[in-house]
């Protein structure tokens, strides 16, 4: 299936499943993979329906759905759009099947007919912006973090890079902040979001932790978070705040 259009490969997809339910149906076995199947050829569908911006223009859009319900008959297609000629439409397809493909993902097709449906549509979430990173971990993180690269590694070797990341997930840091005391969290949101000049100096000192100007020793070298604390408490202190 690797060089057809993306757009056949997802119809002979559907009947091939659609043709499997009917058959296990009739013969009463067990269906619920075919089902799991076909409701994921439907929300590509949907997407591929109902998305704005993966073709770029809404002609082009209506084409492909015009061409997909003619089951990629290209003949079909011609009559219906009132094109010039086949190769026009064959020309148009194999552009719009391409770019929907970079979205969709080239191997989802395949994934879903292999039985792997979790791993195909998380897969298609992901490149069509659906899922999102972004969406778990925290706001500002992928600016610290350098440019996604293609597969060097695997999951095993990356055991600490994955601590790293769960550290900065919204869940995580959901759970976490539960342990501490909630008066005292809003207390620091009051003084970091206020412009009350009680809190003027606490202001100054906690921002400055924030930013990490106490992270790192006289020698250059990294603090942990106590002594970073320790050390702020020593300024605010011997600036006479206290």
């Amino acid at each position: 299936m690797a060089n057809k259009l993306f757009f056949r490969k997802y119809v002979e997809a559907r009947e091939h499943i659609e043709a499997l339910l009917r058959s296990k149906e009739y013969y009463g076995e067990d269906n619920s993979l075919e089902k799991k199947q076909l409701s994921a050829l439907k929300e590509i569908f949907d997407y591929i329906k109902n998305d704005e911006t993966w073709a770029g223009q809404e002609r082009s859009r209506q084409k492909a759905i015009i061409f997909i319900k003619n089951h990629c008959n290209y003949a079909k297609t011609k009559d219906e759009l009132g094109a010039k000629s086949k190769n026009s439409v064959e020309a148009s397809m194999s552009y719009l099947s391409k770019k929907l493909e970079r979205k969709v993902g080239a191997s989802t097709i395949e994934l879903i007919l292999e039985g792997k449906v979790d791993e195909a549509m998380i897969q298609f979430r992901a490149g069509t912006g659906k899922l999102n990173p972004a969406d778990y971990l925290l706001d500002g993180l992928f600016d610290l973090l350098p440019k996604a690269d293609k597969p060097h590694a695997n999951l095993e070797e990356c055991e600490k890079e994955i601590k790293f990341l769960l550290t900065f997930t919204k869940s995580y840091l959901a759970r976490v902040s539960s342990l501490y005391n909630k008066e005292n969290l809003s207390y620091l949101l009051y003084v970091m979001t206020s412009t009350d000049r009680v809190v003027a100096d606490e202001r100054k000192i906690l921002y400055q932790l924030l930013k990490g100007d106490f992270s790192k020793d006289v020698d250059g070298s990294s603090l942990d978070l106590n002594t970073q604390i320790e050390k702020a408490y020593e300024r605010f202190l011997t600036q006479g705040f206290r």
